[in-house]
Formats: C-alpha cells, structure tokens, sequence
C-alpha cells in the first residue's frame, strides 16, 4: 500500500502537467482510480503556481480533464478572488468554473458574494439568486439581493441586475441596474448621485461622471438640474504633469429660466466661471545648474460673473468671503539672490462690475541675501521693488521701491548682549496714470539709522526652562526729500524718529515641551506725532498640553484709549472630543468694527456615534451667519451624517446684492467599497433690506 500511493500521485502529476494548464499537486489521504476517472478523498489539496483548490473530495477525469469538487469547496483562483461552494466543476482546459452554494470574497474591498450558483470562465463570474455586502457575514447590517449579476475579478467590476437593496431584513430600494468598481484602482464611472430639494428651486440632482482614462489625468464632470430654476454643468480636469507638478481647472456654467430670474431680479440669467490651480515646485531649476537654483510657480486663478457660480456648486459651503482674489506667483533663488514675480487681481462680488477695483499686475521684487562686507562684521543687503497698480476706470499707478541696508553686528560679554547698527537708504519714485496719460509724479528719498541692542538668555529650573528675549531699536530719520502727489492708495517706507521695544519669553518643561508663548511689542515715536505711543500688541499662547491650547492677541490703542482688536482662540481635542472656538473683536476709527464669533464642537458618543454643532455669529449685526448641529455614525461597513443648518448667502441682484436665508437638511450615507448618496433639502427666504 505504502508503494501505491506514491505511484499514483506521481501518475496524477504526470496527467495534469500534460493539460493546458500547466502542472498541479496533488495532496490526499486517499487516492484511487476508477476508469478515466482519478479519485481522491480525505481532504484534498490541489494546487500549482497561480490556484489553489481544496474539498473533501476531488473528482479528475482524464478524458475530458474536468475536475470536480465536492464538499467545503475552497479556491483561490489565477484570476482573482476566493470562493467557498459545496459544489464547483472546473474545466481545466479553458478554466471554465461552474459551482453551487457559492461564497466569494475579495480581499481588497472586503466584498463579500453568496449566492445559490455561479459560472465562472476566466476570472467572469455569472452570479444567480444571491446577495452582496461588505458587513459581518453571519447578520450583515445591509445587503443587496439580486438574482442576476456578473463580477469581473480582473478588472475589478461587479455589475447586478434588478437588485433590491435591504436593511437587515427589510427592503428599501429597488434598482434595475446598479455596477460598481471592487479595488481601489481610479476607473471611469458614475460617482454617487446628490439629491436635494429646495422650496423655490424644487428638486436638485447632480449626478456625477468620473472619467479616467490616464493615471495622470482624470475629469469630473458634475450635470446637475433644479427643477424649477434651471440646468448647469460644472466640470473638473485633474492632472499631474511631473513628479514636481500638479494641477486642476474648474468650469461651471448654470442657465436660469426666466421665470425664476425675474421673480428674484437676478443680474445675470447665466452664471460662470472658472478656476484654473498649478503648482509646479521646480519649473526651470532642473534646466539650470542642478543643486544650486530653487524656483516655483504657483497659479490661483478665478474668474465669474456673480457669486452665484460659487453658490450653484453642489458642496455644503456657499460664498464668504466677498472678494474673490486670483494670484500668480513665480520665484527664483539661490544661495544669494532672490527674484520673484507676483500678481493679484480682485472681483468684489458684490459690485455690478470691478473696472474701478485696483489690481496688482504685476508686482516683480529683487532681493540680494545679506552678504558680508570687506570689514569685519559689517553686512549689507538689497531689495527692489515694482509694483503696478492697475485698473480700467480711475487713477493707477506704477511704484518703484529700493532699500539698501548697511549693517555692523557685534556680541559682547560673552555673547550675552548683541549690539547691531545700520544706515538704511530709501527710494520711491511713483508714476500716475489715468488712460493713456501720465497725470502726475512723486519722489521720496529717505535715509535712517536703526541702533539696536538685544539679550538671548535661558535659565533652568526644577520644572522647566525659561527663554527670555529683549531687544530694543533707536530710529532715528537722517533726511527724507519728498515731493510730487501722494495717492491714498501708495504705501512707502516712512520711518519716523522712534524706540522699538520687543519682549518675547518661552517656557519649556523637562521634555523640551513649549506650553507658554508670551510675545509683546511697542513703538514709541519721539516727534511728528499728536499720539506718542504707537499701539501695543501683546499675544500669548498657553498649551495644557499637545491637544489643548488657549490663544489670545490684544491690539491696545493709545490713541483712542482702549483696546482696539482682540483675537481670541480655544482648542481642545482627545478621543471623544473636538472643540474649536475663533472670536475677534476690532472697534477703531478708520477700521471695518467686526465682532464676530465661530464656534464648533464634536462629541463621540462611544466609537460608532458623535454629534456635532457649530455657529458663526455677528454680534454687531446682531444676526447668525449660519448655525449647524447633527450627528454621525460610522462602522466598518457602512456610514452616515446628518446635518440641519441654516445660513445667509448673498446673491447679485440687478440692484445689489442682496441675501437670502437658507435652512438645510443635508443627509449622506456611504456603504463601504460600493459608493453612497447625498440628499439635501433647503428652504430659501430673502431677507428685506438686505442689500
């Protein structure tokens, strides 16, 4: 007996290496045969360098080379996926599977199949009568029931027909077609629809189109419908050029029927606009000497008609911010100089039109890196400045600045004091320009000295370090020549005969953690001044610890005897909870007052659940920017979030602007590895006088 089983595994070796597929193992207690037919029970183990196959028993016939498995069928097949069955038939020649009592898996989604029966050829599966999810086998939370499906393991494609979708036990929705991918690998598809309502926009849905034809590029196309105002379509291109650069433009475009244009008094019946990001972290350094240069580009671009291209955008946020602000920066450096270029244009939303907001286009600035004299400890540095001050209707102007600092730097007593004194010259020369013609000059040429003396000292105690920084500066004007028309509009560099005093101080405890930040600065100018005392600026920042800190900037005035700007912050996170609290105060002659409060705060309830709510609040305007709460619950499997808000959008009329009320009920829910569903429903109010 001993010599016969050897015999015939070697002969069941011998006849699978001479089929198509190439050679298979064979391992059993019992191996037997009975005419073409090659038997084996107890446990069966079959396998080569791609397959596995085991069952209780196995069934080869020689002939047909059909391989059949019975009984706790387990497979991990060449093609993808595991499956259990209590049955499965293989054609080994074309790989064509066939099996009942189906259980298949993949590994890489967590997606699970059980069905009644299955047809498989070449990593295809056919499903029949069966049921899908990512939770818990045994009471899966959720599940899709289908009777017909097909799911491709090579391309990670799972496509059913007529499934109903049921939690626990109970049936919700019915689909009659519903595909998804099952890996993580970006494909083309449809991305999970939105759904919402508003009471004058009636029903809102965005459904969209992910298309990915590249790794390096992709477009999200974004088609969205609101019943009763109208149809837009707003689009997202994605790509990565290099291993140094990316990017992304934005396009939107939404039509108004006329009906709901009138009734609101819109300016605009089509909104658009476009955005256009890149950022490339080294543009031309790699074609000039390697090493040596560093440049960048970075591209912020927005243009539209309205803020109601922002508004229209299916995400939560609406506009806040009313000026919407493009920006183009470029920068070249090396260890000596530095070259940069940048520019920044400006839409005021809440004008008709910006050809009287003023634009920088561009700003170009030249610095040359403190380098050292001939003379010991004497240092010098140079930084220019153009600044072109742009715009279609009024007066622009065109600013050269340079600033040329000569420095002597010396440390006595052991370095305990640091001495620094400096000669500063000063030019400026503006050009104002109002249509094609140069309507007036100025000329400023300054010169100051800036004495200095300043302390570095540390002391360790039982608890902790103390750092302590004092310095103190003495400006003092040497002559300035200043002549020609000084626009509002034009910043220059006027120093005045002043004393800067600066105290920074950090405590440190035994771990080297830095839990107190105090810093203090004030400037006192000694003449050409009704106030003394320029403002005094405080900030302190205390750390409880890593997760909890407390912030607080005061802005003091002298002038006006009182304070003039507090900032004020708290932030507190651990495991269970989240706490974000921003207020600034600003009250002063020649300042916009703001006094306006930002609140927000997570709570999980125990690993699955958290709520969570948050206000933005006005106190001078007395009104709620907007106001939020809801809840959360997450599981491995499957999530949702539920969120009531309400909030003041603005909207530009052919009169102004003018604001409107929101309140949103926003739902989503995620199932994990198959997509999910957002659903909003908003009431929108306009606010009277609101303009």
């Amino acid at each position: 007996m001993f010599r016969v089983i050897p015999l015939l595994f070697i002969f069941i070796i011998a006849v699978f290496a001479n089929s198509a597929t190439g050679m298979y193992q064979l391992y059993a207690p019992s191996v037997y045969t009975l005419g073409d037919e090659v038997i084996a029970e107890g446990g069966v183990v079959v396998y080569n360098n791609n397959s596995v196959f085991s069952a209780q028993k196995i069934i080869y016939n020689q002939k047909s080379e059909y391989l059949e498995l019975i009984g706790d069928v387990y497979t991990s097949l060449e093609e993808g996926g595991e499956t259990k069955n209590e049955y499965l038939k293989i054609q080994l020649k074309n790989k064509h599977y066939q099996g009942d009592k189906l259980f298949l898996f993949d590994a890489e989604s967590d997606i699970w199949v059980r069905g009644a029966s299955a047809v498989s050829s070449k990593g295809k599966y056919r499903l029949y009568n069966a049921s899908l999810s990512s939770c818990d086998v045994k009471d899966p939370d959720w599940q899709f029931r289908f009777k017909k499906g097909v799911y491709n393991s090579q391309k990670e494609y799972l496509a059913l027909n007529h499934p109903t979708f049921y939690f626990q036990d109970i049936p919700l929705l019915y689909f009659p077609w519903l595909a998804f991918p099952t890996g993580t690998t970006r494909t083309s598809g449809l991305l999970r629809p939105y759904i919402g309502f508003e009471n004058s926009e009636n029903l809102l849905f965005v459904q969209p189109i992910f298309i990915a034809p590249y790794k390096n590029w992709d477009i999200e196309l974004d088609p969205q419908i609101r019943l009763n105002r109208g149809i837009g379509l707003y689009s997202t291109l994605s790509f990565v050029d290099t291993d140094h650069s990316h990017g992304s433009v934005k396009f939107g475009i939404f039509d108004e029927k006329e009906e709901y244009a009138k009734e609101r008094n819109l300016k605009n019946s089509v909104h658009k606009g476009m955005e256009i990001k890149y950022q490339n972290n080294r543009l031309l350094s790699n074609y000039l000497k390697k090493g040596i240069y560093k440049d960048a580009l970075l591209i912020d671009y927005t243009t539209l008609n309205d803020i109601d291209y922002i508004n229209l955008k299916h995400d939560e946020d609406y506009a806040v911010n009313k000026l919407i602000t493009s920006k183009l920066n470029y920068y070249i450096t090396d260890e000596d100089e530095y070259i940069g270029l940048y520019s920044k244009y400006f839409i005021d939303t809440e004008k008709l039109d910006n050809d009287d907001t003023l634009q920088t286009l561009p700003s170009i600035q030249y610095h040359k890196f403190t380098k050292n004299l001939p003379w010991d400890n004497f240092l010098y540095s140079i930084d220019y400045k153009f600044k072109n001050n742009y715009r279609k209707e009024g007066l622009r102007a065109a600013q050269h600045e340079i600033a040329l600092p000569i420095i002597y730097n010396k440390s006595f007593f052991n370095e305990f004091v640091n001495f620094s004194a400096s000669e500063n010259l000063y030019f400026s020369r503006v050009r104002y320009f109002e249509g094609n013609n140069t309507t007036d000059t100025a000329n400023y040429l300054s010169n100051y000295h800036n004495l200095s003396v300043s302390s570095d000292l540390s002391k360790k105690y039982n608890n902790f370090i103390h750092n302590m920084q004092i310095g103190i500066s003495y400006i003092i004007p040497s002559f300035d020549d200043k002549h020609g028309y000084f626009a509002d509009f034009i910043p220059f560099n006027l120093e005045q005969k002043s004393i800067r005093l600066k105290f920074n101080e950090y405590l440190y405890d035994n771990s080297g953690f830095n839990f107190l930040i105090h810093r203090i600065t004030q400037n006192i100018y000694l003449e050409n001044r009704d106030n003394t005392m320029d403002d005094l600026e405080n900030e302190l920042i205390y750390k409880f610890s890593k997760d909890f800190y407390l912030q607080n900037t005061m802005v003091y005035s002298h002038e006006y005897d009182k304070l003039k700007k507090i900032q004020s912050g708290l932030s507190y996170k651990d495991n269970s909870n989240d706490i974000r609290m921003n207020h600034t105060y600003q009250n002063a002659p020649n300042l916009v007052d703001i006094n306006y409060l930002t609140a927000d705060f997570t709570r999980k309830i125990d690993r699955r659940y958290e709520v969570f709510a948050g206000v933005d609040y006005d106190f001078d305007q007395k009104f709620t920017k907007e106001w939020r709460m809801g809840w959360s619950m997450k599981k491995s499997c499957w999530d949702y979030r539920v969120r009531y808000s309400q909030s003041i959008t603005p909207s530009l009329t052919s009169g102004g602007t003018e604001s409107f009320t929101r309140r949103t009920i926003y739902f989503f829910i995620r199932l994990a590895n198959i997509g999910g569903v957002e659903l909003k429903n908003e009431k929108d109010y306009a606010l009277e006088g609101s303009q």
